[in-house]
């Protein structure tokens, strides 16, 4: 079973370097790297340039293939990617991630020993897991609020998040993968790619594509392929305006997915407000600035939903 990796990236040279350095150590190489460049100069073609020469010297059986594009869209890039992948498993990856050697042996058994398995999303390894009350309460605030179950699901309110920030020990079904490392058969791909209605640094495409496949196949988080995610600082949108940028995204996946009755609208507003007061919380316990852009830039959002209501 052959695989084709797709990373989009803008501006993130030192990250990527990291990230194909990984990639190089696979105990089962790609078939091709694709990388959808979208950064302000031209390093990072010639980086990849300088790639594809190195893998031919050492004869490696596998391609970079480097595409530019001017139009600053996470999904536009990946679309393109999955528009000229050959890969029987279509791999995506964020440009600051590390993977551990056998990731993509461990991600392969998988697809090979389940025929059903429509996708796979790997392990993020955290440095230790959260404790503490304040931690608790808002685990805790979460479920209260249908806003996060801790199983990768949608809940009842059109919220729900992929797993983060806690240890897999076994395989998960879930309903929504990682952006930072989703696998997927590429017939699951080909006639349903990410929606183009998120666009720039995009928020929740991850997973509503992951979950409208999640609709037609199986999906599973494995303990076994292991990488970091190293949330590089560089080339990241303000919090402000994505806080912004998420309440209406938050919205959108709603109509798109849930039912639409009264008792619908009831809940996703409730699940709504319950976040706004995680995140007032949040900043009446700390008072830091970006605790207090971060109230602000939700509190935008939502007086904007209210009041116009344009959203699709």
């Amino acid at each position: 079973m052959n695989y084709s990796i797709i990373v989009p990236t803008c501006n993130r040279q030192n990250d990527l370097t990291k990230l194909i350095d990984s990639i190089l150590r696979q105990t089962r190489l790609p078939l091709e790297v694709i990388i959808v460049d979208q950064s302000d100069t031209g390093d990072t073609k010639k980086y990849i340039e300088s790639c594809r020469n190195q893998l031919l010297t050492q004869s490696h059986k596998m391609d970079f293939v480097y595409i530019y594009q001017a139009k600053k869209s996470l999904v536009a890039a990946r679309n393109k990617g999955i528009d000229i992948a050959r890969g029987e498993i279509v791999s995506f990856l964020d440009d600051d991630v590390v993977l551990f050697e056998d990731y993509y042996e461990q991600v392969l058994r998988y697809f090979n020993n389940d025929e059903k398995l429509g996708g796979v999303g790997g392990n993020v390894m955290i440095e230790r897991e959260l404790q503490g009350w304040k931690w608790k309460l808002r685990r805790a605030m979460l479920k209260i609020f249908l806003l996060n179950n801790y199983d990768g699901k949608m809940t009842v309110s059109g919220f729900g998040y992929p797993i983060i920030g806690i240890a897999i020990d076994r395989p998960m079904q879930v309903e929504m993968l990682l952006g930072c490392n989703m696998n997927f058969r590429s017939e699951y791909l080909k006639n349903d790619k990410f929606d183009e209605w998120f666009t720039g640094y995009s928020y929740r495409e991850d997973a509503e594509l992951s979950y409208r496949i999640s609709r037609e196949a199986v999906l599973k988080m494995i303990p076994e392929a292991k990488l970091y995610h190293n949330c590089s600082k560089a080339n990241r949108m303000n919090i402000r305006p994505k806080k912004v940028m998420e309440v209406k995204n938050y919205y959108y996946i709603y109509k798109k997915h849930a039912k639409k009755t009264m008792i619908s609208n009831i809940v996703f507003f409730y699940s709504l407000a319950g976040l706004w007061i995680i995140y007032g919380i949040e900043f009446l316990c700390s008072g830091s600035h970006e605790k207090c852009q971060q109230l602000q830039g939700f509190t935008e959002g939502i007086a904007s939903l209210l009041k116009t209501k344009k959203y699709p």
